[in-house]
């Protein structure tokens, strides 16, 4: 596969996080959860995945997963001792690794 070069300075800053956010919806395909696990997009197992936080070194403890609802215990973002670097929570393959983003649909829920 062939990589265009491509001049970053022709787009706006607008464009730019439009860019960014669209080649993030790629690599982080939604989550498919069925029951308590995640089926993955890209090897295709079923598994308790990690709850991980991009950008952070903050690691959150994931408590239960189910269809519509995530039960986590890790930092909430109201402690002032922590930063606030974190972009966004990932569904981490316990196989391949594979990052998944959380739906909308998918209620999250700290302990």
């Amino acid at each position: 596969m062939a990589v265009t070069t491509i001049d970053m300075s022709e787009f706006t800053k607008e464009e730019l996080f439009a860019l960014i956010d669209d080649a993030k919806r790629m690599l982080y395909p939604e989550a498919t959860v069925v029951e308590e696990e995640l089926i993955c997009a890209k090897c295709k197992q079923a598994g308790t995945p990690a709850l991980i936080e991009e950008g952070m070194t903050v690691t959150h403890n994931l408590v239960r997963l189910s269809p519509n609802r995530i039960e986590a215990r890790g930092w909430d973002g109201r402690s002032s001792g922590v930063s606030e670097e974190g972009e966004r929570l990932l569904l981490e393959c316990p196989c391949c690794f594979q990052r998944h983003s959380i739906p909308e649909s998918l209620a999250l829920d700290w302990l």
